[in-house]
């Protein structure tokens, strides 16, 4: 059996805190960007992987989204709490434009597809804002009040639909058109075209899947929604010639501007490979026995040959509904007690590099930061660290009751 560590590639080591998101650029195969609750982004080049090509920062407030821009391969644009920023990586580590955007943190972002200066966020203050950064107002272009408190928001990749995700109270995605015409106004003509119902828990992720090309300029492309949510059920979810029309899509029409393609030409791999025709032993995971034969069911766009161990939800062409396998009952493990102390120091906690005292940027603006020490900053980053180091310098002296969140010690 291959080692499972020998399947990773890369190791990116650049933040100090958890990790918000990730977005591949739409133009370059190996660049992609991380943003973090230590408030830094990174833009990684992995034929370079040992540091981050370039680093922003918002200094203020930890990130929550980082998304390049699907037209331009300079721009990306970043939220730190109630605030967007647009970056150029031609412009050094200052934005190319700040705007906040709403009254409560964003968890949103997503570019237009073909329009390369506009974007859309969301946020839990129930609004969806559309904004063009080439403009010098802080107004959004148009916004629509949504009953429920907006999770994602993402632009369809047909028509001038977009689709949101409710954080809570609600388990359905809402298709929305945007009406970019000059007649539309602003948040009253922002109607809901559609629902797609079926789950019975929070929506927790959806993506598009798109079989077809454009070729001529024309879209001649089938669309499905997949969505995942907490009933650990992947519904597949049919997108008709009836919706597409909803948001002003006609399959076939011409295309108005270039659709970037991440996976142009390459070979499609939606399936698995039968084992009635299949020289292989091919051997289910969860029992070690070989799958049973004829257990499978063509569904799908394209008639994937998909196997299952249970019975599908709906049947109807490009629908369809899957359990998730349930989890695994843990088993406890056996082990010592141990006291806070000795825990703590098994904790580690990265330290962000020192800068200068006053300095508000890299010193370089292309690549990392080029941090150098300030010995004013040597302190302990945390009560923990300062406790470890005191139970290490003095180690016949017993704690009795360690709080940390109380930050008390006797």
């Amino acid at each position: 059996m291959v080692d499972s560590q020998a399947s990773i590639e890369h190791y990116l080591h650049g933040h100090s805190r958890a990790i918000t998101d990730i977005n591949f650029s739409a133009h370059h195969p190996d660049i992609l960007a991380t943003c973090a609750v230590d408030s830094y982004v990174h833009c990684w080049d992995l034929r370079h992987p040992s540091r981050a090509a370039m680093t922003f920062c918002d200094w203020f407030a930890g990130a929550t989204q980082v998304k390049w821009n699907r037209q331009d391969s300079h721009i990306l644009a970043s939220s730190h709490d109630k605030t967007l920023r647009i970056w150029d990586d031609r412009k050094g580590a200052y934005p190319l434009r700040s705007i906040e955007a709403h009254a409560t943190k964003i968890y949103g972002v997503d570019w237009n597809r073909t329009q390369p200066t506009k974007v859309v966020t969301c946020s839990l203050d129930k609004t969806i804002k559309f904004w063009d950064y080439s403009s010098d107002s802080n107004q959004p272009m148009r916004t629509i009040n949504a009953p429920f408190p907006v999770w994602r928001a993402r632009h369809t990749p047909f028509g001038a639909g977009l689709l949101a995700m409710p954080q809570r109270g609600d388990y359905s995605l809402h298709l929305y058109h945007r009406q970019e015409s000059a007649e539309s106004q602003q948040s009253d003509a922002m109607a809901m075209v559609h629902r797609f119902d079926g789950h019975e828990g929070q929506v927790k992720e959806f993506l598009w899947r798109a079989r077809g090309s454009v070729q001529d300029s024309r879209d001649s492309r089938n669309f499905q929604l997949v969505s995942w949510g907490t009933d650990r059920m992947l519904r597949l979810h049919r997108v008709d010639d009836t919706l597409l029309a909803k948001v002003g899509h006609v399959r076939g029409q011409q295309v108005e501007r270039t659709i970037p393609f991440t996976r142009r030409d390459a070979v499609y791999r939606s399936f698995r490979s039968d084992p009635a025709t299949s020289t292989g032993d091919i051997r289910d995971s969860r029992t070690g026995g070989p799958f049973p034969l004829g257990l499978h069911q063509n569904i799908g766009m394209s008639g994937i040959s998909i196997r299952k161990h249970f019975p599908i939800i709906g049947g109807e062409w490009g629908t369809g509904e899957y359990p998730l396998a349930p989890k695994a009952e843990k088993q406890a493990r056996p082990r010592a007690d141990i006291d806070a102390i000795s825990w703590m120091k098994g904790v580690k906690i990265g330290k962000r590099g020192a800068t200068q005292a006053g300095m508000e940027q890299s010193t370089s603006s292309v690549l990392s930061p080029a941090l150098r020490p300030n010995l004013q900053w040597d302190t302990f980053d945390s009560l923990a660290e300062e406790i470890t180091h005191l139970a290490d310098t003095f180690s016949k002296v017993t704690f009795e009751d360690v709080r940390v969140p109380e930050r008390s010690v006797s």
